[in-house]
C-alpha cells in the first residue's frame, strides 16, 4: 500500500502500529490504576487490551470493512509485532467488552472552551428500515424512528437506534449517546450538555427549546439571528457522519445486538477522534 494512501501518511504501517500502541499504553496503565477500570492479568494471557485495541484502532483508520478479515490480515503479515494474540472469535468478544474504555479514550482528547462553536445532531443506526421495520425484532431495546431526512424508505421511518452526538470546531466528539430510535432529539440534547460549559452548541430546528441555538422557525414572532456561516457550521456535524459511514464503515455490518452495536460505534467514534488528534485527515 502506497504511503501517500495511509492515515499519518509520513509514515508506514508499522509506524502507525507503534505510534497508537504507544498511545493506547500510556493511558491504559495509569488509568488502570487509578481505578477507572479493571484490566485482566491472567497468568497465560494472549494479548493485552493495549494490543488488541491497536489492533482493531488500526484497522478503522485504513478503512477496513470486515473486523474478522483485518485480524486475519494482521496476524499473517504483522505477526513479529504482536507474536501472541487470542483466536479470532476470542478478539472479537474482547472487543464487545471495550465499549467503556473506547469511550473514555476518544471523550479524553477534545475539551470543552468557552470560546469554541459546538455542533449537536443525530444520525439513524438502522437496524432494518422500510415496510420491515414494524415486524417483531429480537432487540427489545431497539424502537422504531423517523430521520434521516426521508433516506430510509419513502416515509423516513426505520428500526434501530440514534447517535446523538456533540462535536467541537476540530470535528472531534466531545459528547455523544446511543438511544432507542423513537427518543426525541431534545430530550438527549438536554442530558448531553446538562454538565457542558460551552457558550454556544448549535442544532438544527428539531433543537428548540433545549438550551441549543438553533435556526429559528418560519412562524417564530421574534426569531433569534441566523446567519449563514452558523448554517455552514451546522453542518460541519453532517460531514463527520458521513466521514464515519465512508470511511469507517459505521453501519457495514449486520449486528444482532445492543451490546454489539455500542462497541462497535463507539470504537469508531474512538479511531475517528485519534485520526484527528494525529492528523490523519
Amino acid at each position: 500500500m502506497p504511503t501517500k494512501e495511509l492515515p499519518l501518511h509520513q509514515h508506514t504501517v508499522v509506524d502507525l502500529f507503534i505510534i497508537i500502541y504507544v498511545y493506547v499504553d500510556d493511558y491504559l496503565k495509569p488509568a488502570a490504576r487509578s481505578g477507572l477500570f479493571m484490566l485482566p492479568n491472567e497468568p497465560h494471557q494472549k494479548g493485552s487490551y493495549a494490543e488488541l485495541m491497536t489492533i482493531a484502532l488500526v484497522g478503522d483508520l485504513l478503512a477496513q470493512p470486515s473486523a474478522q478479515q483485518w485480524y486475519a490480515q494482521m496476524r499473517a503479515t504483522y505477526s513479529f509485532l504482536f507474536p501472541v494474540l487470542p483466536d479470532r472469535t476470542r478478539y472479537l468478544r474482547i472487543q464487545q467488552n471495550l465499549e467503556r474504555i473506547y469511550v473514555a479514550l476518544a471523550l479524553r482528547l477534545p475539551h470543552f472552551d468557552d470560546d469554541t462553536v459546538y455542533v449537536i445532531d443525530s444520525k439513524p443506526l438502522v437496524c432494518c428500515v422500510g415496510g420491515r421495520h414494524k415486524r417483531p425484532r429480537a432487540m427489545t431495546t431497539a424502537t422504531s424512528g423517523r430521520g434521516g431526512q426521508g433516506g430510509y424508505g419513502r416515509t423516513g421511518f426505520f428500526y434501530g437506534f440514534k447517535l446523538h452526538a456533540v462535536i467541537d470546531d476540530h470535528g472531534m466528539f466531545v459528547r455523544f449517546a446511543i438511544a432507542p430510535g423513537r427518543e426525541g432529539d431534545p430530550s438527549v440534547a438536554r442530558a448531553l450538555l446538562e454538565v457542558q460549559e460551552a457558550r454556544l452548541v448549535l442544532g438544527d430546528r428539531g433543537y428548540q427549546g433545549c438550551g441549543v441555538y438553533a435556526q429559528p422557525k418560519k412562524n417564530f414572532k421574534r426569531p433569534r439571528p441566523w446567519c449563514g456561516a452558523m448554517r455552514w457550521v451546522r453542518k460541519t456535524i453532517e460531514t463527520v457522519f458521513s466521514r464515519l459511514d465512508r470511511s469507517f464503515h459505521l453501519m457495514l455490518p449486520q449486528l444482532n445486538s445492543e451490546r454489539s452495536i455500542r462497541a462497535h460505534v463507539c470504537r469508531k467514534i474512538a479511531a475517528h477522534n485519534l485520526g484527528l488528534f494525529f492528523g490523519a485527515f
